[in-house]
C-alpha cells in the first residue's frame, strides 16, 4: 500500500510538471536584451561645470523588433559606456546594417578632462574626451 501511495504521488508530480511545461501554452514571448556596438558619437568636446551637453550616440541594431533600453555605464573613468536594446518578438528579420542614434546626457560637477568610452567590441572603443572648465 505505502508503494502504491509513492507511485501515485510520483504520477501527480509527473502530471504537474508536464502540464506547467506545456510546449502551446499560448504564451509566444520572444524577448531578450543586448549590449550594442557603438558605430559614432557626435557631440561638443567642453562644457562648464553642472552644464550638461548632449552626445549622439550611432550603434547597430541587430533586427526590425530592437528598441532601445537605455545606456549602460562604469562608474569612475575612463567611464565605459555601451547602448543596451531590448529585442521583444519572435518573427524579426535580421538588419546586419541597421543602427539608432540616441542622445547620451554627460555632466560634470567639477573641472577637469573626462574620457568616455563607447563600446565598438571587446576592449575597443570610441574615445571622447569632454574638458569640462569652470566657467
Amino acid at each position: 500500500m505505502k508503494t502504491l501511495k509513492l507511485r501515485l504521488i510520483a504520477f501527480i508530480a509527473v502530471l504537474a510538471t508536464v502540464a506547467a511545461c506545456s510546449v502551446d501554452g499560448g504564451d509566444n514571448t520572444c524577448m531578450y536584451s543586448a549590449q550594442m556596438s557603438t558605430t559614432a558619437v557626435t557631440g561638443p568636446d567642453t562644457t562648464p561645470i553642472n552644464t550638461p551637453i548632449t552626445l549622439n550616440v550611432t550603434f547597430r541594431v541587430g533586427n526590425d523588433c530592437g528598441v532601445f533600453n537605455r545606456f549602460l555605464e562604469t562608474n569612475g573613468y575612463p567611464k565605459q559606456v555601451v547602448a543596451l536594446v531590448d529585442y521583444p518578438g519572435c518573427d524579426c528579420e535580421d538588419t546586419p546594417t541597421a543602427t539608432a542614434t540616441k542622445p547620451y546626457t554627460f555632466t560634470a560637477n567639477a573641472a577637469g578632462t573626462y574620457e568616455l568610452r563607447f563600446l565598438i567590441d571587446t576592449n575597443l572603443f570610441i574615445t571622447k574626451t569632454i574638458t569640462v572648465t569652470t566657467e
